[in-house]
């Protein structure tokens, strides 16, 4: 008897023990787990123009190049994005190609070096100035990104197998499609066989590469390189084309070429699909001498991922290249730090009338007016 009511008291204990180490279901309110929303940020700069001026103020004394003076004022933007991109609109070829600007372009391999060195991500490359020197300035320009595993270059090919393989890359668990194209090689002909090696601006290849994608991959982005010359508004032709391609999945496209910079707005397909639309940035830099072609953009989007949920947000940043009256030192700026301290300073004055800053900013009211004000604007202050 007395060993039954040991063993009870034992069990009572036990008992005790275990339920006071279990939480009763009710205890506590249970919560629904929310999955985090996934970012990437990308930045995004013109078409970086080098002219004999520009080439020539990167010379060392040593005799080679360096052109980060250039990128200082912008760093920071470009340091801190998930995804930095660049158009560069010469060939890389090299001294031994000779260096060249306008009109048949071929620049130093220093400057995708810098470009590299800059943080760059992504390099695009189908411009109307890609076949200045050819086939062997292209081929000299893969050589040269080939040796980066860490970047992408885009717009040109090695080979057929590379033209048809979407480049998609993953930044912080998000996928993107990118591609580039441009409308034009300036009427010098790919060779036959080779027709590869260059992204033309064809509809047809376009919708093909879009909707091939759409399925795989969180957000689509198109950079062409289209439009007309010194228009400060869209063709026709692009606004035609962009609404194509929003139609077909893109999230965002992002132009160049016309050396000016073009609106941004928010367009909508037929289907309901939604996109941003950057027309132009313009020049990142270059040693043009009418200030409407000093005037460049910095477009800056961040893409947000939340389980089924997929957004986008746009900024644009007006940027000025700033150059003395040697057409030396050369420097971006954003516009909101310029000054007419500057403008004073700067070698647009011999040819295109007294610089202010208010002179640029009068170009990019003019260029923004018509259009809405729901990208935000980095502008001033």
């Amino acid at each position: 008897m007395k060993r039954f009511k040991i063993r009870l008291l034992w069990l009572i204990l036990i008992l005790c023990f275990l339920t006071s180490c279990v939480a009763t279901p009710t205890s506590v309110e249970e919560g629904v787990y929310e999955e985090p929303a996934r970012t990437a940020s990308m930045v995004v700069l013109g078409d970086n123009l080098m002219h004999m001026p520009v080439i020539l103020d990167g010379k060392q004394e040593d005799g080679s190049y360096n052109y980060s003076r250039i990128f200082s004022k912008l760093r920071e933007d470009i340091v801190n994005a998930d995804l930095a991109v660049i158009g560069q609109e010469t060939v890389l070829g090299g001294e031994e190609m000779g260096l060249s600007g306008y009109p048949m372009f071929n620049s130093p391999k220093e400057v995708g070096e810098t470009l590299a060195n800059e943080g760059f991500d992504v390099i695009l490359h189908a411009s109307n100035h890609i076949m200045d020197r050819g086939v062997k300035g292209i081929e000299a320009t893969i050589d040269f990104w080939e040796g980066y595993d860490d970047i992408t270059y885009l717009g040109i090919n090695k080979s057929e197998e590379m033209k048809i393989s979407p480049d998609i890359i993953e930044k912080n668990g998000i996928k993107f499609a990118l591609f580039n194209y441009t409308y034009s090689t300036n009427g010098i002909p790919l060779p036959a066989g080779k027709e590869y090696m260059v992204n033309l601006l064809d509809e047809k290849k376009i919708e093909e590469d879009i909707k091939s994608v759409r399925d795989e991959v969180d957000f689509v982005v198109v950079f062409p390189h289209w439009g007309n010359e010194y228009w400060l508004n869209p063709s026709d032709g692009q606004k035609a084309l962009a609404l194509k391609m929003c139609e077909w999945g893109a999230d965002a496209i992002i132009g160049s070429h016309p050396h000016v910079i073009e609106p941004c707005e928010w367009i909508k397909s037929e289907n309901g699909n939604e996109c941003v639309v950057f027309y132009s940035l313009g020049n990142f830099v270059s040693r043009q001498k009418d200030t409407q072609n000093l005037l460049g953009g910095m477009a800056g989007l961040e893409f947000s991922v939340k389980g089924e949920e997929k957004t986008v947000s746009a900024k644009f940043t007006p940027i000025v290249t700033q150059y003395d009256y040697n057409s030396r030192n050369f420097v971006v700026y954003k516009l909101k730090d310029y000054t007419d301290g500057l403008a004073k300073l700067h070698g647009i004055n011999l040819y295109d009338g007294v610089l202010s800053k208010a002179k640029f900013e009068g170009i990019f009211r003019k260029v923004f007016s018509e259009y809405p004000t729901n990208i935000e604007i980095e502008y001033s202050e």
